[in-house]
């Protein structure tokens, strides 16, 4: 990367105290007494990536502090991960700081320590505020501890709060989504909120359970995903991305990163990072990860180059998920194809007229009814 250049970096922090039967994400609990060797590795591999990929004079746009639970760190580790790492980096005079929270690992005192630290968006992975959900879901808070977080004094020191929802679980209504909703846009100082589907992972309980779960129907879906947009939009959250809702000047700018593929590394186990023209990921193996890097090693697992095709296809899909769409300009400057061209000439035609696509010079989008079936539409142009 040429100097100067914008960088996001996600952090990945792979601890939880309890694993939710959900989760696919690479996460340890009961694994503390390793944090501090994790936290060595951790800063070992930053300043071992700066020299490797030519990062030394990246200017950081954007970090994020994801899991895992990076909450679960008690304030003289995160103390130690700001003194070695975040005090190091060239920040750019906008940048955002992001850290994502579970209700039960908060505190005030943790809430200053970040603050004081530089970080200054948080994210609540909240999924529920229905108890009998949250118990399904496998979740350690319940919903008046997740209440009793969001209504802290302490949130009003950070310039925004995010809150993560999931609809299309077992046993869920619209009912009891809808007071989920209620809550987020009535008692808190949210002002930015994610809405993701149940997806089943068969490496999970739940995945390995599905057959058996009393799982919303396809039609319940569509509904509880109209819910979400209409209830969203009378309090004036805008959806930027399919599964992500803001009110104005609050976008999650790190998000936006990927979803544009600008550069961003990532770092700890399992962590993916992309550096045109390489995409390559960590090993998902906190051991093997720590052994790797002591041994002045990069925990590698896999490595690619991108070529124009492949950087086609994720642009057209990742593209659709957001409100603005494919910037035809963009993909022509970057694939050297003509969106709008081909086999594609007549799908796009189709998309337009039955009102699942719209064109606004230079975007192609896809409107709320076409959402509903964005992968799909992808799947067509691709």
């Amino acid at each position: 990367m040429g100097h100067g250049a914008k960088l996001s970096l996600y952090v990945h922090i792979p601890f939880c105290t309890k694993k939710c039967r959900y989760c696919d994400f690479y996460s340890l609990a009961g694994n503390e007494g390793i944090i501090d060797r994790f936290i060595d590795a951790l800063v070992n591999e930053w300043e071992r990536a700066q020299t490797e990929y030519g990062l030394c004079n990246a200017t950081v746009s954007t970090v994020f502090f994801g899991g895992g639970t990076p909450s679960l760190l008690s304030r003289g580790q995160w103390q130690k991960i700001n003194d070695r790492l975040i005090s190091r980096l060239h920040f750019s005079t906008d940048y955002e700081l992001s850290v994502e929270c579970n209700p039960e690992s908060f505190s005030v005192e943790k809430a200053m320590a970040w603050k004081e630290s530089g970080v200054n968006r948080l994210s609540f992975g909240v999924q529920s505020f229905n108890d009998r959900e949250l118990r399904v879901l496998g979740r350690i808070h319940n919903a008046r501890c997740a209440m009793d977080v969001l209504s802290s004094s302490s949130l009003s020191h950070f310039a925004s709060i995010g809150v993560d929802l999931m609809y299309g679980l077992p046993g869920q209504t619209l009912g009891s989504l809808e007071q989920s909703l209620d809550f987020v846009f009535t008692h808190t100082p949210v002002d930015h909120f994610s809405a993701y589907e149940l997806t089943l992972s068969d490496a999970t309980a739940l995945g390995r359970h599905k057959m058996l779960l009393p799982l919303p129907s396809d039609d319940d879906i569509v509904e509880m995903n109209n819910l979400i947009a209409a209830r969203g939009a009378q309090h004036d959250f805008t959806r930027y991305e399919i599964s992500n809702y803001v009110k104005p000047g609050k976008h999650c700018r790190h998000n936006q990163a990927y979803w544009r593929h600008e550069p961003y590394l990532g770092i700890g186990p399992s962590a993916h990072s992309y550096l045109p023209p390489m995409r390559f990921s960590n090993v998902k193996d906190l051991q093997t990860y720590c052994a790797t890097l002591e041994k002045g090693d990069l925990p590698k697992d896999f490595i690619e180059t991108i070529d124009r095709e492949t950087l086609a296809r994720e642009m057209i899909f990742l593209g659709l998920r957001t409100a603005l769409g494919i910037d035809e300009e963009k993909f022509f400057l970057s694939t050297g194809v003509v969106f709008n061209s081909g086999e594609r000439t007549s799908l796009l035609t189709g998309f337009l007229q039955r009102r699942q696509m719209i064109y606004c010079k230079p975007y192609w989008s896809l409107t709320r009814q076409g959402m509903l079936f964005a992968d799909g539409i992808a799947r067509k142009l691709l």
